[in-house]
């Protein structure tokens, strides 16, 4: 079982543990307030609580069979889920499969204060970080654009973008 670990954020110190069965109500939670938008303007409220349930479970068993060695974590503070991290780590690069964080808690510097510490991560094991995003979700594109991501492939309605750390000046060719 892999561990849990702590990142210091503006809002408190962040654990991420891995999930657990007793997730499942904050994960679908956490689904349904991420895809709201996406879906509420075109279904009814029966159609929507049936169309979101059925996303919730391809997307699970969809992540399950495609990242079968990613770190399926919950994000907690003081002990309360309020987000969730798939991080991918196949050779040769850091993949963030899926971040999301609760609404209410959204805006506060936790996305950056994790993103950061998978940058490190990533810059302390020479790898490129790599993700995609909906071209419509500007929040996440103004967050990792801040951050140095740059595009490098649009696929559908999603952007992939990378981030690479900027070589030392010891590692600079002349």
């Amino acid at each position: 079982m892999q561990e849990a670990y702590d990142i210091p954020s503006p809002v408190g110190v962040l654990r991420l543990r891995p999930e657990r069965d007793e997730d499942q109500d904050f994960r679908y939670r956490l689904f349904c307030d991420s895809r709201q938008p996406e879906f509420a303007l075109l279904l009814a409220a029966p159609d929507f609580e049936r169309i979101m349930r059925f996303q919730y479970r391809a997307q699970t068993v969809s992540y399950r069979a495609e990242f079968p060695a990613a770190r399926f974590d919950i994000i907690e503070l003081s002990g309360e889920p309020i987000g969730r991290i798939i991080v991918d780590r196949p050779g040769g690069m850091l993949h963030i499969v899926d971040q999301a964080i609760a609404p209410e808690w959204r805006n506060r510097g936790i996305g950056t204060a994790i993103m950061r510490a998978l940058m490190a991560e990533a810059q302390t094991a020479g790898l490129p970080v790599r993700l995609e995003v909906s071209s419509a979700n500007d929040p996440s594109l103004r967050l990792y654009q801040r951050l140095g991501f740059v595009p490098i492939e649009t696929v559908a309605l999603y952007m992939r973008l990378e981030w690479r750390a900027l070589a030392t000046q010891s590692e600079r060719p002349c």
